[in-house]
């Protein structure tokens, strides 16, 4: 049968993480936040592959759940564990054999590893960069180059927010945690943590890592204080553009303000760092 993760290559993302200390910080921290995107996307995509080979052997070799967690786990007291990643309804067979299931959890384990790896490296990267390297001189561009890097990171912030409510919300409904004590795990409420509940139905509940909810919300911090410090040059700059005599309008402009908030220039006040 074809191997649904063939593609994915340990040893290239591991040359990846590792490049990640000899680099330019700036750069570092650019490319450790695709990288963790990459790797989170393929890590889920080995779990799906393992739970798939998993449950073929259910299906057609008899297995039982602790057998199962004996492979994904390492010993077969967690077979409660393994009989609800088996039991989820969006999970079939795909025909995977004892081979598969034991070289595909090798895969899913060393993706773990790497993921957590590169989380902590973005701990590392992110407070670290400067973000005052290369702006413009002229005011207004500088304006739109704090723009353009405050819609970078609130877009990967916001995945990181999406993800720590998931995991939170599969914790919860897949496995029985306490709903307020894994929000706070996460660094998220406990009312978003019952809206995902729903999708947490439709994922996969091999998909839920507390260790990797807790990095997450570490990320959240490193990035709340990042914008902070995008937001702290971003005001100089319209402070300095608004005594040049530049009008508001230009200046909401350069922001990269909503339509609705640009037209209401003359209430356009720096924001506090």
């Amino acid at each position: 049968m074809t191997n649904p993760i063939a593609d994915i290559s340990v040893p290239e993302l591991s040359r990846q993480i590792a490049l990640l200390e000899h680099q330019e910080i700036a750069r570092g921290a650019l490319d450790v936040c695709t990288l963790t995107m990459d790797l989170r996307h393929k890590y889920r995509r080995a779990l799906v592959a393992r739970d798939q080979a998993a449950l073929s052997l259910v299906h057609r070799e008899q297995w039982t759940a602790a057998d199962v967690a004996e492979v994904i786990c390492g010993h077969r007291a967690c077979a409660p564990r393994a009989a609800v990643i088996l039991e989820w309804t969006g999970l079939t067979p795909d025909g995977g054999t004892e081979h598969d299931l034991a070289e595909r959890q090798q895969v899913a384990a060393q993706l773990r590893e790497l993921l957590s790896l590169a989380y902590d490296q973005a701990l590392r990267l992110l407070p670290a960069a400067p973000v005052e390297l290369n702006l413009p001189d002229e005011p207004t561009e500088r304006l739109a180059h704090c723009a353009h890097w405050l819609r970078f990171v609130d877009g990967y912030r916001a995945a990181n927010e999406a993800s720590r409510i998931l995991f939170a919300a599969i914790l919860v409904h897949h496995h029985g945690w306490d709903l307020r004590d894994v929000a706070a795990l996460g660094g998220v409420t406990a009312d978003e943590v019952s809206s995902a509940l729903a999708a947490a139905a439709a994922s996969p509940p091999s998909d839920a890592d507390s260790g990797l909810l807790a990095q997450l919300a570490l990320l959240d911090r490193v990035l709340e204080h990042n914008t902070e410090r995008l937001l702290a040059v971003r005001d100089r700059a319209l402070a300095d553009s608004l005594a040049d005599g530049v009008p508001e309008r230009v200046v909401a402009a350069h922001i990269g303000l909503p339509a609705q908030e640009r037209s209401a220039g003359h209430d356009l006040e720096p924001c506090p760092a």
